[in-house]
């Protein structure tokens, strides 16, 4: 198994807490990207996994959709805020453990739809990328919306050059479109599209994938 960063860091003491209260406004821009995207999807789907669902905010946009939706997450500390900020409302299915490195033989239910949002781009390397697709390729019935970093963006461009400066190391990496095609080809998907926040500006990214049959 992987030994990044994301897998622990949210366990730490109030880490879980300080997460869920961040401003929404700094997410608003990646929300709507996710909303134009889940506009376009055909068949609409009819159920939804939030995988990782960290505080469940994303959880909490696909519930404003209408879409009944359930979460998953490594992290108990993560689990036990999103339940608590989810449990009132219409159509949450609950959160459950997942470790998308071990998935269990016997899997959840596939949902229509699974939003991987944030996690791909903690991902150090093309092992570890392909286990995690191949979960989430058992996870997914149509969809999978999954969020990845473009290594070509002024915004990598000048984290990298902080880093040349003494700034302190990231622990945040980048895929190509080209790349993660290939890989996503190796984990069962087929590729159908990307769209950037802000192309070559900013390096954040959603690629549209299905499984292949």
């Amino acid at each position: 198994m992987g030994s990044y960063a994301a897998r622990t860091k949210y366990d730490e003491p109030g880490r879980a807490a300080r997460y869920g209260a961040r401003s929404p406004k700094r997410s608003a821009k990646e929300w709507a990207l996710l909303a134009r995207m889940v506009d376009a999807l055909d068949p609409r789907p009819q159920s939804a996994l939030d995988v990782p669902c960290g505080t469940g905010r994303i959880a909490a946009k696909l519930l404003d959709w209408a879409i009944p939706t359930r979460g998953a997450d490594i992290s108990p500390a993560m689990r036990r805020e999103a339940e608590k900020q989810l449990a009132d409302r219409e159509g949450f299915e609950g959160v459950f453990a997942l470790d998308l490195e071990a998935l269990p033989d016997l899997p959840p239910e596939p949902a229509d739809l699974v939003v991987c949002f944030r996690l791909l781009h903690h991902l150090p390397n093309r092992e570890t990328r392909i286990r995690v697709l191949r979960s989430l390729r058992a996870l997914t019935r149509q969809h999978l919306l999954v969020s990845f970093h473009h290594p070509i963006s002024l915004h990598n461009l000048e984290r990298r050059v902080r880093r040349l400066f003494g700034g302190k190391p990231s622990d945040r990496y980048t895929i190509s479109r080209r790349r993660l095609a290939a890989e996503a080809a190796e984990a069962g998907f087929a590729f159908v599209r990307a769209r950037g926040l802000a192309p070559y500006r900013r390096e954040f990214w959603i690629a549209h994938l299905q499984p292949r049959t």
